[in-house]
């Protein structure tokens, strides 16, 4: 059983608030700037913004959780990259897709175009692809956006989703599109789809259903569960079933003779033929490993010692996951991004050492930089997808299982909180314990700053540093109706702790 979360260091190291600044930075940018962000010519494929925007989001949860106590410099991030996954250039690439089949299914058909339409439909892909991209398949958008909203939920306890819903507009060609989405009607589609299957899955292209896509799925469904106490995810294991008897190669007990003897996941299944594809790559393997661990952690710990063994090492002891050349030219991976999914894998695994390799290979070859604000992050493509990986294997505790119990968890929000605090100081660790809040926060030495505390009913005594504070007294403002705690402290040295008693 993995071990629970609730064991880890809830302090963040100085690479992890670079991360956090980072992510927040490339997060909080104008709706219409999207500076940072890597802009492949080919939207569909695997560097796409909608992949950037998610694995993002899922970091912030991921360092979110190490300062339970102080949650909004992560939830502001996350409502900025829920609105941005839904702005049109993220999804556009399938409106686009959608409207170029309806234009040539119109137009007077050759042989040869009679032909091109006989082998698509040979090769399991469907003649028709609505242009709204949560309406059927295309789960590598729809199921990403429903983790976001859901984990969005989960650390705010904010149901602005659900109440408003979330509106994807569109314009191409003078035509207006509008399609309108809450966070319950969206992940019982989704799930829904998973029942209708005859392979339990959904597909993620038209007629493909990738084992690393539909991982996200089953995390919208374990996260929609433990908000709404539903049972979406009990369709999960009806997919577990189908992976585990179809598309792993060699099956756990060598039973599958899929023709990708190197490989470990079969890379889609081809929903009209009825078969996997037998292609698989070191991307999808690793991807499709880490995040199924986050629901089936058995079938994942079975599995990982074949990935481990394909990891390369140099002559430092550093390790990496390899990409061919031909993959990085159509950008369906790069080494960066196949290394960064195998660190997330093999911390959720609690293979600290394997997970240092990685990371000390990801230090000496992915470009690592501070920016001008002190946001950290690796410069080689895609990398903004490539820095959140990292920073979420980081994020997760050592003896692993993080990801999966993060399905689970969620703050106290009845217990008092870190609600603002001024951008001079950072806040490292944020924690409430038997009645006691402690805070720790970093910055220049006799910076002045102000925070604010909420839920705060009959604070006794604050003590920061060396000194003790009265509620009420002229550094402590005490407003009893609003349960509210405002300070007004000044830094004695660079890092300093602040603890609050309750009666």
């Amino acid at each position: 059983m993995p071990a629970s979360i609730e064991n880890v260091d809830n302090t963040l190291t100085a690479r992890e608030l670079g991360y956090l600044r980072y992510l927040r930075g490339m997060a909080l940018q104008p709706p219409d700037s999207w500076a940072g962000f890597y802009r492949t010519p080919s939207e569909g494929m695997n560097f796409g913004l909608r992949f950037q925007i998610a694995f993002m989001g899922y970091a912030l949860y991921a360092l979110a959780r190490r300062t339970p106590a102080y949650r909004a410099p992560y939830a502001a991030a996350l409502r900025d990259l829920i609105e941005r996954m839904a702005q049109a250039e993220t999804w556009a690439y399938w409106l686009n897709g959608a409207r170029s089949l309806q234009a040539r299914a119109n137009l007077p058909k050759s042989r040869m175009q009679n032909a091109v339409e006989f082998v698509h439909t040979k090769m399991g892909t469907p003649g028709f692809i609505p242009p709204d991209p949560c309406q059927q398949g295309n789960i590598q958008y729809s199921a990403h956006l429903a983790s976001l909203l859901g984990f969005y939920q989960m650390l705010t306890d904010d149901a602005r989703y659900d109440r408003e819903g979330l509106y994807l507009r569109a314009e191409a060609d003078g035509e207006q599109f509008e399609f309108h989405y809450t966070h319950s009607s969206l992940s019982r589609h989704l799930a829904a789809q998973m029942q209708e299957s005859h392979f339990g899955g959904v597909c993620c292209e038209p007629g493909r259903a990738y084992v690393a896509c539909n991982n996200h799925v089953c995390i919208s469904n374990l996260l929609y569960d433990r908000l709404h106490g539903t049972d979406l995810a009990q369709a999960n294991g009806r997919w577990a079933e189908w992976v585990e008897k179809k598309m792993l190669t060699g099956g756990l007990n060598n039973g599958l003779p899929l023709p990708a003897p190197n490989g470990l996941l079969s890379v889609a299944y081809m929903s009209e033929l009825h078969l996997p594809l037998p292609v698989s790559f070191n991307l999808t393997d690793a991807w499709g490993l880490a995040f199924m661990a986050a629901w089936q952690p058995g079938m994942v710990g079975q599995i990982y010692p074949r990935l481990r063994r394909r990891l390369k090492a140099d002559k430092q002891g550093q390790l990496h996951l390899g990409s061919l050349g031909p993959t990085e030219s159509l950008e369906i991976s790069t080494s960066a991004l196949n290394t960064a999914f195998a660190a997330v894998l093999a911390r959720e695994m609690g293979d600290t050492a394997t997970q240092a390799g990685l990371l000390a290979w990801a230090e000496s070859q992915l470009e690592p930089v501070s920016d001008p604000v002190g946001g950290y992050y690796y410069q080689a493509k895609p990398a903004p997808y490539v820095t959140a990986l990292l920073a979420i294997a980081e994020a997760l505790p050592a003896e692993g299982g993080g990801l999966y119990s993060l399905m689970s968890w969620r703050p106290d929000f009845a217990a008092p909180y870190l609600a603002e605090v001024s951008p001079e100081v950072e806040v490292s660790a944020a924690s409430y314990e038997a009645g006691v809040l402690e805070i720790e926060l970093r910055g220049q030495p006799g910076t002045a700053f102000r925070l604010r505390i909420e839920n705060c009913a009959n604070p006794e005594i604050i003590r920061f540093d060396q000194s003790e504070i009265r509620p009420g007294s002229p550094a402590a403002d005490y407003d009893p109706a609003e349960q509210t705690l405002s300070l007004n402290l000044r830094l004695a040295t660079g890092e300093s702790r602040l603890f609050c008693n309750w009666k």
